[in-house]
């Protein structure tokens, strides 16, 4: 069923495989949410894992294989080169390749020590397109980023996007959170007390570093800052026992408090639960023209379900090219291999052109499961759906994909100056697949 109120989620990136002291924060943590009955999702570091079992944390490691919703934070998240930094450079099917050959190690040590993945959350700045198509080879199907990292806009509804459902949901709660508790626990309680009216599918979350609460400094900041690595790696500096308890308390009175609101707190399984199966789409002639006029090429809502630009551009071309079809099921299209936003200005074509556009367009799918790249039938993708629509194509779905200027590109451990362009120019030819993920009507 629907929710009844805002879905909220509070996910744990447990990362800090330098700082014994973070072990017991995280162990901590669970046990408060445990007694709250408060759902989390850990997304876990393989390197951290296989710490926490050198350090003989045997109990903690059981708390987190009795959770629901553990995730993957990647294999060693700050160590140099960050995943950003080792794919930036690489052509998109090369780093692709590298991401899941990188990556695999870490998946497989929080598997073997906790339990198989069933979600990604990048380390840091470190949002990759790669992830949106590649994950399914690490056998996980969540992309569940943050607003703050991502480069896709907030979105406080799932979406579908590559092969993978992405949650790119807005963080309510302080920046930084865990290191500045206990004195912003009021402010804290209060963005979350401030979603308790918003619309029942809003969704956002909550982002926590155990390791903040005992720490005075970002662990990966005092190792891995501006690019470089320090010669001997260091734990952060530590508060005081007195600071931590104080912190400790403070995130399980918090998390006592927020669980009384009018809050629908969820995990990415209990997420997971509450989705429809991605499926093919069902649509008309005249509802895919009315949404498309309506939505633009972009996230397309139409009555038996929700249609990528992708997705809505090859069922407008078997509409045209066989005109006796009033509707058509349309299945996953993938986006175009390669692609960059081309311009409109094109020579007279023939009356015969859309025809042939859409039959090039229909071959590609048929062929490859993806949109063509370069020209179909002498033209652009835009043309050619301009073509076929009879009107310039507005691209919305480029409108979901942030503009360099808004990335985090600045985190503090990449190297000063770095702008890996060719990852964000590969997350706007991506985004022909972004489409809503839509809730079950019932359980």
């Amino acid at each position: 069923m629907l929710p009844l109120s805002a879905l909220g989620f509070i996910r744990f990136d447990v990362e800090d495989f330098l700082t014994p002291e973070s072990d017991q924060a995280l162990a901590a943590m669970l046990e408060s949410m445990r007694r709250a009955e408060m759902p989390g999702s850990y997304g876990i570091v393989g390197k951290k894992a296989r710490a926490l079992e050198a350090r003989g944390q045997q109990r903690t490691l059981r708390l987190l294989a009795d959770e629901p919703s553990i995730g993957f934070h990647s294999l060693s998240h700050s160590e140099h080169p960050t995943l950003a930094e080792d794919l930036a450079e690489r052509s998109y099917d090369e780093a692709a390749a590298r991401f899941v050959a990188r990556e695999r190690p870490g998946v497989e040590a929080v598997r073997d020590l906790v339990k198989a993945p069933q979600y990604f959350t990048q380390p840091g700045g470190n949002w990759v397109p790669e992830a949106v198509e590649a994950l399914p080879q690490l056998g996980m199907d969540i992309f569940f980023t943050d607003s703050f990292n991502s480069y896709v806009e907030d979105l406080t509804a799932p979406y579908w996007y590559g092969n993978v459902l992405h949650l790119s949901f807005p963080v309510v709660n302080p920046r930084p959170f865990g290191l500045g508790l206990p004195g912003n626990l009021e402010e804290a309680v209060e963005l979350v007390e401030a979603w308790q009216g918003r619309a029942s599918n809003d969704a956002f979350m909550v982002m926590l570093h155990p390791t903040e609460l005992v720490t005075r400094e970002f662990w990966d900041a005092v190792n891995y800052a501006h690019g470089r690595t320090v010669q001997t790696l260091v734990p952060a500096p530590i508060r005081t026992p007195q600071e931590q308890a104080a912190a400790l308390q403070a995130f399980d009175r918090y998390i006592s408090e927020v669980r009384r609101l009018n809050i629908e707190w969820c995990d990415v399984e209990g997420l997971r639960r509450k989705i429809e199966p991605r499926r093919p789409v069902m649509v008309t002639r005249e509802a895919l023209r009315r949404a498309l006029r309506r939505d633009g090429w972009g996230p397309l809502e139409v009555p038996d379900g929700t249609l990528s630009a992708a997705e809505a551009l090859f069922a407008l071309s078997v509409l045209t090219r066989y005109p006796e079809r009033h509707e058509v099921s349309v299945p996953y299209v993938a986006a175009p291999s390669e692609w960059t936003e081309g311009a409109m200005a094109s020579t007279p074509m023939a009356s015969d052109a859309p025809r042939h556009f859409a039959a090039g367009v229909i071959d590609a799918v048929d062929r490859t499961g993806r949109l063509p790249s370069g020209r179909v039938a002498g033209l652009t993708l835009e043309q050619g759906m301009a073509a076929l629509l009879g009107e310039s194509p507005r691209l919305s779905f480029l409108t979901y994909i942030k503009p360099p200027e808004r990335l985090h590109w600045d985190w503090p451990i990449f190297p000063e100056g770095f702008r890996p362009l060719r990852l964000w120019q590969d997350a706007r030819r991506l985004a022909w697949t972004l489409k809503r993920a839509r809730f079950r009507d019932t359980l």
